[in-house]
């Protein structure tokens, strides 16, 4: 092939490039995906709470539970899972309100923070919860609960408003951890 047609046939080959990036579709446009923070969802004495994941062991129905004489009333007792020896807290009881009713619905969280392997009594476990982490985020400044002292933040959804229970104030609370009567 002679210089002059090799040099036709890339210019032709540059002509159709130019020409097929002219016409062609773009690319879909790279959006940002929210940020989102996920919970575990329960019901303590009317409302609505979360749990951070990384706090929850796991749930259990209520296991067979023994009473230990000389705590609080909110101490439920102990009982034996799998080996390990948990105490149970009646959550609500413990802040006040009326002990949580045994009955179909009522989940124990066993959560494991630093030292603590403890598990708390909720009237409901509802679910994994998923928010967007700053749509979503409310203020909760001004309420007025005693469970509300453990709560830093709040997410809305469906008009609910979620608190997110943190369990390490909870455990830092010497309140919590003076459990004799």
């Amino acid at each position: 092939m002679s210089d002059i047609a090799q040099d036709s046939a890339f210019a032709l080959l540059l002509r159709m490039q130019v020409e097929a990036r002219a016409q062609a579709p773009g690319l879909p446009e790279q959006t940002q995906a929210a940020p989102l923070w996920s919970g575990l969802g329960f019901r303590l004495a009317g409302l609505s709470l979360l749990v951070s994941l990384d706090q929850i062991a796991e749930v259990l129905v209520r296991p067979e539970v023994t009473r230990v004489p000389g705590t609080k009333r909110w101490v439920k007792g102990v009982a034996n899972v799998r080996g390990s020896l948990l105490t149970i807290i009646d959550l609500a009881e413990y802040f006040g309100k009326a002990p949580v009713p045994m009955d179909d619905k009522a989940r124990l969280l066993v959560m494991h923070v630093g030292d603590f392997s403890t598990a708390l009594v909720v009237n409901e476990v509802l679910g994994l919860k998923h928010f967007d982490a700053e749509r979503d985020r409310r203020d909760i400044a001004g309420l007025d609960n005693a469970v509300l002292m453990h709560v830093q933040t709040a997410y809305a959804q469906d008009d609910t408003l979620w608190g997110v229970f943190d369990l390490r104030s909870l455990t830092e609370s010497l309140t919590f951890k003076h459990v004799a009567a």
